[in-house]
C-alpha cells in the first residue's frame, strides 16, 4: 500500500488550519502579536509586535469612527423601522466590541501573551509526558470543527455586495474591518475552549491507559530491591506531572474566562439577536436570497461550533472524576497519599462551567433551546404573513 504523507494526517492539517486562522486574525488587526520559534530555545512562543499593534489600533479607531459617522448617510435608504433598529443595534454592538478589543490590546496584552505561551507550554509538557513525537493538534473531531470554522470565516466575503464607488467602497471596507473584528472574539473563544478540550482529552487518555498500568505495577515491586525500583520512581514522577498539568489547565481556564467572559457575552447576545432579526426581515419582506439566509446559517454555525468546543472542554474536565483516580495504586508513601487526597478534594471545587457574566450556561442544551425557540418564532412569522395576506 502506498504510504500516506505525514502532512495529510488530521492533527497536522488541524495545526495548519489553526495557523491560517491566526493569520486571518492578524490581517484584521485583532491578533497583534507574532507566533514563531524562539531564537534561544527553539520553542514555539508568542511575542509582542509594538509597531503593528499601534498601527492596528490606529486603523481600528479610524475605521470605527468612519463606520459610525457613515451610518446616518446610508441608513436613510431604509424606510422600515425594523431594519433601522437592526442596523442600529448592529452598529452599537460592533462599536462596543471594538472598544473591548482596543482595551484588550492596550491594557491586557501581557496577560494575553502569557496565556498563549502557557497553552504552548502545556502542550509541550503533555507531549513530553506522553512521549509524542509527531506534531499536530487534536484529532478528527477538532479537524471537522476547524474546517467548518474556516467555511464560516470565508462566508463573510461572500455576503458583502462590493461596489466600486470610492465612498461606498470605503464604507464597506470599514464595515468589514469592524464587523470581522467583532466576530473574532467568538472565534478566539472557540479556539481557546477547543484547546482546553484537547488538553483534557489527551491527558485523560494517558492517565486512563498508560499511567494506570504504571501505577498498577507498583504493588508487585514493593518487596524488590532498590535497584529494581526505577519504574517505581518514574511512575511517581509521571503521577506528579499529571497532577501538575491538571492544576495548570484549571488555572489557564480561569485566566481565559476572566479575560473573555464579557466579550463572549456581548458577541453571543449580538449573534442570537441578529439571527432572529434577519429571519424576521427575510420572511416578512419575502427576500429568500443567499446573503440573508446564508448569514443566518453562518451565525448559527458559529454558535454551534462554540457550544461544541465548550462541551468538549467541560466533558474533559468532568471525565477526570470518572477515571476513579482514588482507586489507583500509588505505593506506601504517605506524602503521595496526602497529595492525592488534596488533588481529589480540589476536583469538587474546580468544575468547569462556561457562564458569561453568570447569565446563562453555554452548552448544547442552550443551543437546542434557542433552536426550538427560533423554529417557533419562524413558524409564527410564516403564519402571520399568511394571515395578513389573506385579509
Amino acid at each position: 500500500m502506498p504510504r500516506v504523507s505525514p502532512w495529510l494526517n488530521g492533527p497536522r492539517i488541524s495545526a495548519g488550519l489553526l495557523r491560517g486562522c491566526f493569520y486571518y486574525a492578524t490581517v484584521f488587526g485583532v491578533a497583534t502579536f507574532r507566533i514563531g520559534l524562539h531564537d534561544d530555545t527553539s520553542k514555539l512562543q508568542a511575542s509582542s509586535r509594538k509597531v503593528y499593534k499601534w498601527l492596528s489600533i490606529l486603523i481600528r479607531v479610524l475605521g470605527s469612527c468612519f463606520y459610525g459617522y457613515s451610518y446616518g448617510a446610508w441608513a436613510d435608504q431604509y424606510t422600515d423601522w425594523y431594519l433601522r433598529l437592526f442596523f442600529g443595534l448592529r452598529l452599537v454592538g460592533c462599536l462596543v466590541c471594538s472598544v473591548i478589543i482596543l482595551v484588550l490590546q492596550v491594557c491586557y496584552e501581557k496577560r494575553i501573551l502569557h496565556l498563549v505561551n502557557s497553552f504552548f507550554g502545556l502542550f509541550r509538557r503533555l507531549r513530553a509526558l506522553t512521549r509524542t513525537v509527531e506534531a499536530g493538534f487534536g484529532g478528527r473531531l477538532e479537524l471537522t470543527l476547524l474546517m467548518f470554522k474556516l467555511l464560516s470565516l470565508a462566508f463573510v466575503f461572500l455576503a458583502f455586495q462590493w461596489q466600486y464607488s470610492p465612498w461606498v467602497l470605503l464604507t464597506i471596507l470599514c464595515d468589514l474591518y469592524t464587523s470581522i473584528g467583532t466576530g473574532m472574539i467568538m472565534h478566539f473563544c472557540f479556539v481557546g475552549y477547543l484547546s482546553i478540550g484537547v488538553l483534557y482529552a489527551e491527558l485523560n487518555r494517558y492517565v486512563d491507559h498508560q499511567l494506570r498500568a504504571q501505577l498498577s505495577s507498583l504493588q508487585d515491586q514493593e518487596e524488590e530491591d532498590d535497584i529494581q525500583q526505577q519504574p517505581d520512581v518514574q511512575a511517581h514522577a509521571n503521577l506528579d506531572e499529571c497532577l501538575a498539568i491538571y492544576e495548570e489547565i484549571h488555572q489557564i481556564t480561569c485566566s481565559f474566562q476572566q479575560l473573555f467572559d464579557l466579550p463572549l457575552f456581548l458577541t453571543l447576545v449580538q449573534n442570537l439577536s441578529a439571527m432572529a432579526m434577519v429571519s424576521y426581515h427575510a420572511i416578512m419582506s419575502k427576500e429568500y436570497h443567499f446573503s440573508l439566509w446564508g448569514l443566518v446559517l453562518k451565525l448559527l454555525i458559529d454558535v454551534l461550533l462554540l457550544t461544541l468546543a465548550v462541551h468538549g472542554a467541560v466533558s474533559g474536565s468532568r471525565l477526570v472524576r470518572r477515571l476513579s483516580l482514588e482507586n489507583y495504586t500509588i505505593g506506601q508513601s504517605k506524602s503521595y497519599h496526602i497529595k492525592f487526597e488534596i488533588f481529589l478534594g480540589r476536583l469538587n471545587h474546580q468544575q468547569l462551567r462556561v457562564c458569561p457574566l453568570g447569565m446563562f450556561e453555554v452548552s448544547n442544551e442552550l443551543t437546542l433551546f434557542f433552536l426550538s425557540a427560533m423554529v417557533t418564532y419562524l413558524t409564527f412569522l410564516v403564519q402571520y404573513g399568511i394571515q395578513t395576506k389573506q385579509f
